[in-house]
């Protein structure tokens, strides 16, 4: 280090420009003065590498200046915005000891414990006291007692924690950003340590950006140590980033380009051909993918609730009709996009877990996969087979958008403001057309109803449309180029999707528009205004139309929402209401089937079974023989094999019991 560094560092903190910005921060109480980088190189190359190549000593020296100049002990320099961030897989030994820059997503926050930097210590034989500080990491206790009239020398001494001066520490991990990894690569992951006032900055799932001083420590212990040393980067500074594609940014020539193509009136048309092109036909499976990708602002209404923005969609259906295809494209394409799995997601899982801390002890919480993917979206494939923690955490985190977490002792709240692009597999494998939704994938209607869009992709033989796959996948393994040529690439189309986020916001100016809307919703609910028909929507799916009436118009680029958006929208939750909404035993549309998990007609049967149970119980004496109440429910129109399975779910969820073979009877509630 140059010998003149001290003398350079004092006049660049001596400067009108920093002691103007010292009077501020300690008029309002704050100990750290933030500069940037740039200011040093400005000033001073030499005392910008110092910085960089030994950050120990620079940062010492300069907080005993600031102390000076301030008066004020705990006055600290923090820096930011360095050239460059090095990225956490390439961090190699030749960084030990420098001060680097690094970013990711907060995955882990500890709790906030007090560390001691001056420690008191009463020898206990004569009572004197004296201090020792803590300088490193390891914790002192003093050698000799410095009354020189003890009797015991080498004491024993006892810590006199009131006269000790204590800080504020807290230990971190960051990981790479989801967009970093391509290729199946696995996401690396650094420790680290705040302290004093940059304690609790930030909360897992943020986008963090960090500067800092690179320290190994040795592992094992004792005899037992070994040869390797663990990384923890010592936080100088630390910035929470704006989330999803607002952190991005666009090139002058970018922005000229998507304002040409929106005025192609055909766009909404060319973004949904570009959706995933390797994958033949389904249509209106790839516009609404095209919709959850551009989404529509959420509202922060002014009691504080808010209203989401983010479309969620669920595939499911037999399985070879590219379902993991579809969202793995998404993951890579999407802005933020991350791709996970309800099977394989164990440990944090989906939501988040507390874990044992490793650095400071105790527990710790780490972000799961929903928190991670904050301000993007999340792809999770067999979504029906998530532990029944994350199923019952999701539930919040699908709705309400955030992840309410008690576990450990630690209580707090995650945001997940996330879309989800979900994928389940039928129990039997293959989708039954004449059974509901419900019975064949395994989901809590609580669940399923949370999803604006659900969509059941069959693979029927038809033989013209299986020599067009057919051809279109022989085609993509001759000549991949020629096949695949969507009309608009996909630098482009991301580039297009992290505009629209950041510049439109669509509103419903068209009175038209929300006439059609208001005419739509009130035309299907009056057929079952007499109760003679099932309910065919609720204010769930008038919801789920706005958003994608909002998205439809943020696809075109344009701030207004028109008839054609909510046409579009209508059209969408008609076919997947059609699809997955429906009795198979009447044929009409019943929310209530993803609502509740029955349908209209199936809770009418239920209910005469029960009255059959009650008028069995009266003639037998307090229970009900199974084969009577099948035979009384076949009168009915009720065929065994429904009998059978309602008494089944009925004993299974405590409503029914079994006094003798064969025999039910109704658990009676007093």
């Amino acid at each position: 280090m140059d010998r003149g560094f001290k003398e350079k560092l004092e006049e660049f903190l001596n400067q009108k420009w920093v002691i103007k910005e010292l009077h501020r921060i300690t008029a309002s109480g704050q100990k750290s003065l933030v500069i940037e980088f740039g200011r040093l190189i400005d000033f001073d190359m030499e005392l910008a590498n110092s910085l960089l190549g030994f950050p120990n000593e620079f940062i010492e020296e300069a907080d005993k200046i600031l102390e000076q100049i301030t008066s004020l002990e705990g006055m600290r320099l923090r820096v930011k915005n360095l050239d460059r961030s090095t990225p956490i897989r390439d961090i190699r030994a030749s960084d030990i000891g420098k001060f680097i820059q690094v970013e990711g997503i907060l995955t882990r926050m500890s709790d906030v414990k007090p560390e001691i930097r001056e420690a008191v210590f009463k020898c206990v034989a004569c009572g004197e006291e004296q201090s020792v500080p803590q300088t490193d990491e390891v914790y002192r206790e003093p050698i000799y007692c410095g009354n020189p009239e003890c009797t015991r020398k080498r004491g024993p001494f006892k810590l006199v924690v009131e006269n000790s001066k204590f800080i504020d520490w807290q230990s971190m991990r960051v990981q790479e950003r989801p967009e970093q990894l391509r290729g199946g690569r696995m996401p690396r992951q650094l420790d680290g340590i705040v302290r004093e006032d940059y304690v609790d900055r930030a909360v897992p799932g943020n986008h963090v950006v960090i500067t800092g001083v690179l320290r190994v420590f040795q592992e094992g212990f004792g005899r037992q140590r070994k040869t390797t040393f663990r990384k923890i980067l010592f936080v100088n500074h630390l910035e929470v980033v704006q989330k999803g594609v607002e952190e991005y940014e666009l090139s002058a020539e970018d922005e000229a380009k998507i304002k040409e193509l929106a005025k192609d009136p055909w766009l909404r048309n060319s973004i949904i051909q570009s959706i995933a092109p390797s994958i033949y036909g389904y249509e209106p499976i790839k516009e609404a993918i095209a919709l959850q990708i551009f989404g529509c602002p959420a509202i922060e209404l002014p009691d504080g609730s808010r209203k989401r923005g983010d479309i969620h969609i669920l595939l499911t259906g037999d399985p070879g009709v590219a379902k993991s295809e579809l969202l793995k494209w998404v993951s890579q394409v999407a802005p933020r996009g991350l791709y996970t799995s309800g099977k394989k997601a164990t440990g944090v899982g989906l939501t988040a877990a507390a874990v044992r801390d490793e650095i400071g002890g105790g527990w710790t919480l780490e972000a799961g996969a929903l928190v991670i993917g904050d301000g993007g979206i999340v792809a999770i494939d067999e979504f029906e087979k998530m532990s029944d923690e994350d199923r019952s955490a999701i539930l919040e985190s699908l709705e309400q958008q955030t992840i309410s977490v008690a576990k450990a002792g630690i209580i707090a709240t995650l945001n997940t403001r996330t879309a989800v692009l979900a994928a389940a597999n039928p129990k039997g494998g293959r989708f039954d057309r004449h059974r509901s939704i419900v019975e064949q994938v395994d989901l809590p209607p609580v669940i399923l109803s949370r999803f604006d869009l659900i969509f059941i992709m069959r693979d029927e033989p038809q033989a013209e449309r299986d020599r067009t796959i057919a051809h279109h996948m022989l085609e993509l393994h001759r000549e991949p180029t020629a096949v695949i040529r969507p009309p608009i690439d996909v630098d482009t189309l991301q580039k297009l999707v992290i505009y629209a986020r950041k510049n439109i916001d669509p509103k419903f100016d068209d009175t038209e528009a929300m006439k059609a809307l208001e005419d739509f919703y009130v035309k299907w609910r009056s057929v079952a205004e007499k109760g003679e028909a099932p309910l065919p929507i609720t204010p769930r799916q008038l919801e789920a139309m706005i958003r994608l009436s909002k998205a439809n118009a943020r696809m075109r680029l344009s701030n207004r929402v028109t008839v054609e958006d909510v046409n579009r929208a209508i059209k969408l939750i008609s076919f997947y209401l059609h699809e997955a909404g429906i009795d198979t035993e009447t044929g009409k549309v019943d929310i209530d089937i993803l609502m509740t998990g029955r349908s209209r007609s199936q809770r009418e049967k239920l209910q005469k079974i029960w009255d059959i149970i009650k008028e069995l119980e009266s003639q037998h004496g307090g229970s009900a023989p199974v084969e009577e109440i099948k035979r009384m429910a076949e009168i009915e129109g009720i065929s065994s094999a429904f009998v059978k399975n309602v008494i089944e779910e009925e004993m299974r969820r405590g409503y029914l019991y079994e006094p003798k073979p064969d025999h039910v009877s109704r658990v009676v509630k007093t």
